[in-house]
């Protein structure tokens, strides 16, 4: 027997459909309905488009080789191999920079993996994710902080991307080459620079159409090409040289105390540079066939290239340093000293194929982890008018907006800053994952993901929890003083302030975990749905295998009327409406509610 509170509700939703209360088309006119992203024969409102649903199994195609490229681009990718250059400086040597990369490597894949779940078992990405932690409405905090590193560091990679094309522009030509510099010498850049800046975004813009789903096979010959360009230019380097070079052998002077100190914030620098990918790992775990593809594919892509790829990088600076004199971090720079030694049918042949290989991995390690992750979060802040194209096109306008090139050719202070991006997201990951393991219980509806209804489950106080909001503002506040020592080292610091930003990799989880287990402990969720799945599959994202497991019955005329976003339509118009009746609609008892209802 239908129970007599969630046949109300099924009454609810078919007198406002039937009465017109509800419309799927924008009430803006026809010049905003022109402007609303393509959505087919599905609605959209302020909460969904095509874009945010929950990925259906048949787009679920990434294996093990496609989660290893994933996270293989950005540890093939040549910003890794600068690693050594900010370690180094710190007074570790060679030895103990690697002790360091493959514990912080260790912790990355723990943090990713538990950071995966959500993705892998209710196929939603990071957008939707945040609804669960901050609310519906709440979640554009957690969004706009992702937002804001994808810009930067897409347009930081953008501009690595145009120095690695110009290696390939370079091979072609001497004059181009040695371009004369037609730029003032305020401008931190040089014409050549520009140029190769600007050719690298214009072969970006047309993979803003591309699905992000479909680049793992690109990613997987990306890593190929890059991984071998680093293997010969180390195997040339080492050979040429006759051994490592001087850094190898260095002794570390630290005490004891410093050198542990000094291993945490090395930890953190690593971590911070691919946190923004911890931290959306759902956008991009909802592709997986099976969760072990996933944990797999993960652990080795950020295990063997995390660990190999900077320690190549110091081998090439040390050789170098010995062979030239100068320590170079980066192959373009290799390749200018190899093109200013002698302009020659060699050094031309190495320069287009290192940069051909280079520019394809920054090629898609800009896309999978700045462009299109940002491209998702817009359309969820406005997803009426944004999808993931329309999102990652305004994102590669507005890195022109940020200048990179002023990052690497003004002060190093934007370096320095670049070690603190993970003190953003740790605290989310943080609190993601308490929320979902152990508060929720891996028990998700998703169906509530997308309604405004005061009844829905992430409602939370219009639309806003405020109970993770002050863990993460107080993990991140307690970084902010060594953010501020690191970038400004005439001021004395605070050693133990700075102390806790050198080892931000480890006390945010603690101090956030710790201060929302005690408000959620004094303030408990006391929702009905907490902890609670959806009866059916509405969507249509499950399994057949999955929907048993779940205990969810499929989706299907039986049990529910029409498109499940007309029903959420219905549902949230009657809330603001008081002109329905439902005591004049007859609803069959075969059919169930949205949410608590029984078939």
């Amino acid at each position: 027997m239908q129970d007599s509170k969630d046949a109300n509700r099924v009454e609810i939703v078919a007198s406002a459909l039937s009465n017109g209360s509800v419309s799927r088309r924008s009430t803006w006119g026809k010049i905003a309905e022109k402007l609303q992203v393509p959505h087919g024969n599905k609605s959209i409102s302020v909460l969904r488009n095509p874009d945010l649903d929950p990925i259906p199994a048949n787009e679920r195609t990434w294996g093990f080789w496609s989660y290893f490229a994933f996270w293989g681009l950005p540890n093939f990718g040549a910003p890794s191999l600068s690693f050594g250059s900010a370690v180094l400086s710190l007074g570790l040597n060679i030895q103990q920079s690697i002790g360091a990369l493959v514990i912080s490597n260790t912790l990355i894949v723990l943090y990713t993996i538990a950071n995966s779940n959500p993705g892998i078992k209710y196929h939603v990405g990071y957008t939707i994710d945040q609804r669960m932690i901050f609310g519906v409405y709440g979640s554009y905090f957690g969004i706009i902080i992702r937002v804001g590193l994808s810009v930067v560091q897409y347009a930081s990679g953008a501009w690595l991307g145009g120095l690695y094309m110009n290696m390939i522009f370079s091979a072609f030509s001497k004059n181009y080459y040695y371009m004369k510099n037609t730029f003032p010498e305020s401008v931190p850049m040089s014409r050549r620079d520009c140029i190769g800046f600007l050719c690298f975004q214009l072969i970006q813009m047309p993979l803003s159409w591309l699905k992000p789903r479909h680049t793992n096979i690109p990613a997987m010959v990306a890593c190929c090409m890059s991984g071998l360009a680093m293997i010969g230019m180390l195997a040339y380097l080492i050979t040429k040289n006759g051994g490592p070079g001087p850094f190898w052998y260095e002794k570390v002077t630290l005490s004891t105390s410093q050198r542990s100190w000094m291993w945490l914030y090395s930890m953190a620098i690593w971590y911070s540079g691919v946190s923004a990918a911890v931290v959306n790992q759902s956008d991009f775990s909802r592709f997986a066939k099976s969760k072990w593809s996933c944990y797999s594919g993960l652990f080795w892509g950020i295990s063997i290239p995390g660990t190999f790829v900077p320690f190549a990088g110091m081998l090439y600076a040390s050789a170098s340093k010995q062979l030239y004199g100068t320590a170079y971090w980066r192959p373009d720079e290799i390749i200018g000293q190899w093109f200013e030694i002698d302009y020659n049918a060699k050094a031309r042949a190495a320069s287009f194929f290192i940069g051909l290989a280079f520019t394809s991995c920054q090629v898609f390690m800009n896309m999978t982890q700045n462009g299109y992750p940002c491209g998702m979060d817009l359309a969820g802040i406005f997803p009426k008018y944004i999808n993931i194209t329309r999102g990652t096109l305004a994102m590669q306008l507005l890195s022109w907006v940020v200048q990179p090139w002023t990052f690497y050719n003004t002060s190093n202070q934007f370096l320095n800053a670049t070690s603190s991006f993970g003190m953003f997201t740790t605290p989310i990951i943080a609190i993601n994952v308490i929320e979902f393991y152990w508060y929720r219980k891996q028990n998700l509806t998703l169906i509530d993901f997308y309604s405004t209804s005061e009844k829905g489950a992430y409602w939370y106080y219009y639309g806003v929890n405020w109970k993770p909001f002050l863990p993460v503002l107080a993990s991140v506040a307690l970084c902010v003083p060594g953010l501020y020592y690191s970038v400004n080292a005439q001021v004395k610091p605070n050693n133990n302030i700075f102390n806790y930003y050198y080892g931000y990799m480890f006390f945010i989880p603690i101090t956030s975990v710790g201060l929302y287990a005690i408000i959620l402990f004094f303030f408990p969720d006391k929702h009905e749905r907490k902890g609670v799945t959806d009866p059916v599959d509405y969507f249509n994202c499950f399994s057949e295998r999955e929907r048993e497991e779940l205990g969810m019955l499929p989706c299907s005329e039986n049990y529910i009327d029409g498109d499940v976003f007309e029903l959420l339509d219905a549902e949230e118009g009657r809330n603001s409406s008081e002109e329905v009746r439902s005591e004049e609609i007859k609803v069959p008892a075969t059919k169930i509610s949205l949410r608590d209802g029984e078939v």
